[in-house]
């Protein structure tokens, strides 16, 4: 992402056991500020731990952005996925939501950064 995606400042996430559940990167770009966990996978085999899922709705409480990104390598597809959605993500009753952001390669950067970044 950081060489598709060279003007977004990435902010790569290292708390270790004092901020469990804490999404792997943070990104700001045009203003807006999120958070993005990063599984490998298809959506049906992501494993979220409780505390991942508590993070993800405690920042959609206060209003805060987090997205899951998925990358399955065999298929060489991106699923992009609200935070919001995490509990049913990890409780595998994650339905065909319109939230939900999906692209085989090659990825278009350019619409995958507005969509994480909710610019239109």
């Amino acid at each position: 992402m950081k060489t598709n995606l060279p003007k977004v400042h990435w902010q790569r996430i290292e708390v270790g056991s004092l901020g469990t559940g804490v999404p792997d990167v943070n990104a700001c770009w045009q203003g807006k500020e999120v958070w993005i966990e990063l599984k490998l996978g298809s959506p049906q085999s992501i494993n979220l731990s409780p505390q991942q899922c508590a993070w993800h709705m405690r920042r959609a409480n206060a209003g805060g952005v987090s997205w899951i990104l998925s990358y399955d390598h065999s298929k060489r597809e991106l699923w992009l996925i609200p935070g919001i959605e995490s509990i049913n993500l990890r409780e595998r009753t994650l339905s065909s939501s319109d939230l939900i952001h999906h692209q085989s390669s090659p990825f278009d950067w350019k619409v995958l950064i507005k969509k994480i970044c909710m610019i239109d």
